[in-house]
């Protein structure tokens, strides 16, 4: 969101995206261990999919309830915004998870732009919060998924804590 703002990015000017972030990230959401994120189809399967929650991001401007239906994630534009996006794990954000939870998204525009933006959660929750989050991470599969999205809502979709960490760029 912060990229489509900055540089009042179309969705139609995005030829390819690219997530990459740290491994347990990669496998729960961007199509790691459990399993391809690459066709969601369901409310269900949206919400905790990085590639649709991306995509919701770069076609609307906001990821909220109205963006987490069965028929905003099964709409023709969704659809396609997903097949532009690719999710990866990297090292770096790995080693530095889970006192940080990193990641980077790259956006390449069809006239050849690059735009990239690489945060840390620092600035958009406080402490209390990110140790949440990653403690709900960590059990995944002992609780239901609601639990992290409720989290997840609470993230600040602002820069409104201060970062000590500069991140990786």
């Amino acid at each position: 969101m912060d990229l489509r703002r900055r540089y009042n990015l179309v969705a139609a000017e995005v030829e390819h995206v690219r997530c990459d972030t740290f491994q347990a990230g990669y496998d729960f959401a961007g199509g790691g261990n459990y399993g391809s994120k690459d066709h969601p189809w369901h409310k269900e399967q949206g919400d905790y999919n990085l590639k649709y929650l991306i995509s919701a991001a770069l076609l609307e401007g906001q990821v909220g309830p109205a963006q987490l239906t069965d028929e905003r994630v099964q709409a023709p534009d969704a659809q396609a915004m997903v097949a532009r996006i690719e999710c990866r794990p990297d090292a770096q954000f790995t080693a530095r998870f889970p006192q940080e939870l990193g990641a980077r998204i790259t956006v390449h525009t069809k006239d050849g732009r690059e735009l990239v933006v690489d945060w840390l959660s620092e600035a958009y929750a406080d402490g209390q919060l990110r140790s949440r989050i990653i403690g709900a991470v960590q059990e995944i599969d002992s609780r239901p998924i609601s639990h992290l999205m409720d989290l997840l809502g609470q993230v600040r979709p602002s820069a409104d804590y201060p970062i000590t960490h500069p991140g990786i760029y």
